[in-house]
């Protein structure tokens, strides 16, 4: 498939993400307020039982009532299990924040890290953590539930996990047909949900190279099930370590490694937007080149609102 026209390809839009952290509400309602009217083109938030949460959904509302413009969403949020959530709360809740909102909510969703200590973390809970065929079947299944709920039809439905009859989800979203939903995808299953039903694909923490790969499966992918690669959304989250200078970029990437308790060659600093507005700006065109869309970016210096107003009016202001 071939796009109509060149400059499809790398539409480019930068967005804000505070989904790292954030269980200071003062705070957190300072920042998004900067990100919005400083322009930035989303505001997510994250999902989970996490200590560096408050409840996602909440928080959304809370969100959609400071904000006038940028798109807001979770960071990620999930659907491993009915209590996390099951497709007819998630339908009703993502309707919700959307009404709230004015029709600017962006739905992601995730299928779990593949780790023994997140799976731990929900187990804690008495919340069961598939394996991750099982969580990518059970992601596919309820984005499929979610766009028929959105139609406000009564809904029959027999899946490997769900089993609906005649279930009707009024009133409907504002957005028509429905919030995009996009997918955080790494592994292959989910890639391949991604493509057949997400409206965007999410990855976090990969360099130009290993986003560029992904990215490489994913519009084959694409290709393979006739859908246009070029008006597919796909972002990546990364932290950003900015300064005016070499000397205060240093210091601002010495401060993130104490607070993070990382080394200056730890892996996760390969992947970060770190150093002056020019060695910023270059790094961008990188993720550009590899296939970027959008994005997010979790500043060094949060809750201080500095870094973001910085990068705002140097990294993203005209030439």
């Amino acid at each position: 498939m071939t796009p109509p026209e060149a400059s499809a390809i790398l539409r480019f839009v930068i967005s804000f993400g505070v989904q790292t952290w954030g269980t200071d509400v003062v705070a957190l309602r300072r920042s998004w307020r900067a990100a919005d009217d400083l322009g930035y083109a989303r505001i997510t938030y994250g999902d989970g039982l996490w200590g560096w949460t408050h409840d996602g959904w909440t928080m959304l509302g809370a969100l959609a009532g400071l904000t006038r413009r940028a798109r807001l969403g979770p960071a990620v949020t999930y659907c491993f299990d009915p209590s996390s959530h099951h497709p007819s709360w998630l339908a009703k809740r993502a309707v919700t924040v959307d009404h709230l909102s004015g029709g600017r909510l962006d739905l992601r969703l995730a299928v779990g890290a593949e780790d023994s200590t997140t799976a731990a973390a929900w187990r804690s809970h008495a919340i069961p953590y598939p394996d991750a065929p099982t969580r990518v079947a059970l992601v596919a299944e309820t984005i499929e539930i979610l766009e028929r709920l959105w139609t406000g039809e009564a809904v029959d439905y027999d899946g490997r996990f769900y089993t609906l009859r005649g279930a009707r989800l009024e009133p409907p979203p504002i957005q028509k047909p429905g919030p995009p939903v996009w997918l955080a995808a790494m592994g292959p299953g989910a890639l391949g949900v991604a493509a057949r039903r997400a409206s965007g694909w999410e990855a976090s923490y990969l360099t130009p190279s290993s986003f560029g790969a992904r990215w490489s499966r994913l519009r084959t992918l694409l290709e393979e099930v006739g859908r246009p690669w070029w008006d597919y959304r796909r972002s990546v989250e990364l932290d950003v370590i900015l300064g005016l200078t070499d000397a205060e970029a240093d210091e601002s990437l010495r401060r993130f490694c104490a607070a993070r308790g990382i080394e200056a060659d730890d892996a996760l600093l390969a992947t970060a937007l770190i150093g002056t507005v020019d060695a910023v700006r270059a790094r961008i065109a990188e993720y550009a080149a590899a296939g970027v869309t959008d994005l997010m970016l979790g500043f060094a210096d949060f809750p201080a609102t500095g870094m973001m107003e910085l990068f705002a009016e140097r990294v993203l202001a005209p030439e």
